[in-house]
């Protein structure tokens, strides 16, 4: 046995990456036994292709196992990767690249757009191009140089210090217009910017419908199997929505924007915070709750960071043996997703990449989480820096390109509750049901939790339900 397998994290964090639950009688089994290539075998099973690992897989491949003196390989936990071409790279950030630079050209300023190619062709005048940053830095003068690429050249920008453009806080890989004055010295043609065009919401006001109001509450970060998860608190705001009193006679949505679960395995000593160690009872726990909710009230629950899916973004829709558990009025969606709510679009996004945004952006942090928020509406992208504290998938498509405006932009995971307007865009970073971890008390950061935010589809209002204590 190989001194990784020793390790029940690494083996609990293996298998939750994979979106596959582990019994904990399948984990006291895996531990007793001379593993070889049994893991990889095991995840390749087709009875566990429902997301499901019970003591008796177990014993059955052990069995299989046990005739095979020498086994075929070994895993290495921490040197699992997902494998991804050149060609995925090159299709995702293309496909993020086609897609914002179209909505960049459509503003007045960019009419007359260039490519990089024929900019630089150009020598002397003004020109309009769209590109990626995939450089920057500043000079010793105080401008900031940063360098842009489309689908077939790269130029070098330089924004100045005296006319303040030298403080845009340009992210790395993010997708700008420029339009500015080329220069041909030194043979190597440079533009000296004068705008930077973002894709940005266009200015717009929220429209008032006639009718009853119809509301969209929205919670997330729920932490069902986590000691500090607050139930009293998550149970009564379930039984609010069916009590037909107040507000909630006009409720017909329920949105649960990720780590709807603690889960396991997602950071070292997790097992010592658990009340509920099996992910597949935490889910099942989730169910009893959800149980509550009336039929004709759609509840929607998406993935996060915390739930039994693959880690990295975009993150598919939890395993058919959980799904088949929770009741019928229960919708289980992607991270992120565009749903269509009474012709409204809501952005549903887990929020990962708010994490990033803190750190990359200065005067955010997780008390004005609202303001990162706006920062991705700018740019038109959920994580508009690739990478970083936020991974992500190399997909075909870029899904956290924000094509569509939305009506209302739902966010979690930062435990902070913000709300707020940005041209006409309402959003939310939905208040979690846990109470302040260690973690969080080590950091200095006291969440605000046992928020119940809901947006009336019909009109520009929206209400707060506070059920801490309740």
């Amino acid at each position: 046995m190989t001194e990784l397998f020793q390790d029940r994290g690494k083996v609990i964090e293996f298998f939750s990456q994979r979106g596959i639950l582990l019994s904990p009688a399948a984990l006291d089994r895996i531990m007793g036994e001379s593993l070889g290539g049994f893991v990889t075998d095991l995840i390749s099973e087709e009875s566990v292709s429902a997301g499901y690992i019970s003591e008796n897989d177990v014993s059955r491949l052990l069995q299989k196992q046990h005739t095979v003196k020498t086994p075929k390989y070994e895993v290495d936990f921490a040197n699992v990767k997902v494998k991804s071409s050149v060609d995925d790279f090159r299709n995702y950030f293309r496909s993020r690249y086609e897609k914002i630079s179209k909505l960049i050209t459509l503003s007045m300023s960019m009419r007359g757009t260039v490519s990089i190619r024929n900019a630089r062709k150009a020598l002397t005048g003004e020109v309009k191009i769209v590109g990626m940053v995939s450089d920057q830095s500043v000079t010793i003068n105080g401008h900031k140089r940063i360098v842009v690429e489309d689908l077939e050249d790269t130029i070098t920008i330089l924004l100045l210090k005296n006319n303040g453009l030298a403080g845009e806080n340009i992210l790395l890989d993010e997708v700008v217009g420029i339009v500015g004055s080329v220069s041909g010295k030194n043979g190597d043609p440079v533009i000296f910017a004068k705008e930077i065009v973002r894709p940005d919401i266009p200015a717009g006001s929220i429209r008032d419908y006639s009718g009853n109001p119809d509301y969209v509450v929205s919670v997330s970060d729920v932490h069902v199997g986590n000691k500090t998860f607050l139930p009293d608190s998550f149970r009564n705001m379930i039984s609010w929505i069916g009590s037909g009193n107040d507000l909630a006679e006009n409720v017909k949505y329920l949105v649960l924007s990720g780590d709807v679960v603690d889960g396991v395995g997602v950071y070292p000593g997790q097992e010592a915070d658990l009340d509920i160690l099996n992910p597949y009872e935490q889910y099942m726990k989730l169910a009893d709750f959800l149980d509550g909710v009336p039929e004709d009230v759609s509840v929607f629950v998406m993935p996060g960071n915390h739930d039994v899916v693959r880690l990295a973004e975009p993150q598919p829709v939890l395993p058919d043996r959980l799904r088949n558990d929770f009741p019928a009025n229960v919708t289980f969606l992607p991270n992120p997703y565009n749903l269509n709510l009474e012709g409204r679009n809501v952005l549903l996004y887990h929020g990962m990449s708010l994490n990033d945004m803190v750190e990359l952006i200065p005067g955010i942090s997780y008390d004005t989480i609202g303001r990162a928020i706006e920062e991705m509406l700018k740019r038109r992208h959920l994580a508009p820096r690739y990478g970083g504290k936020t991974p992500m998938i190399p997909a075909p498509e870029d899904y956290h390109v924000i094509e569509k405006v939305p009506d209302i932009l739902i966010t979690g995971h930062v435990h902070s509750h913000a709300i707020g307007n940005y041209k006409g865009v309402r959003y939310v970073n939905s208040s979690t049901w846990q109470n302040q971890t260690s973690y969080q008390k080590m950091m200095n950061f006291s969440p605000n939790p046992c928020i119940a935010t809901l947006f009336d589809l019909n009109s520009r209002n929206y209400f707060l339900k506070d059920f801490k204590g309740s």
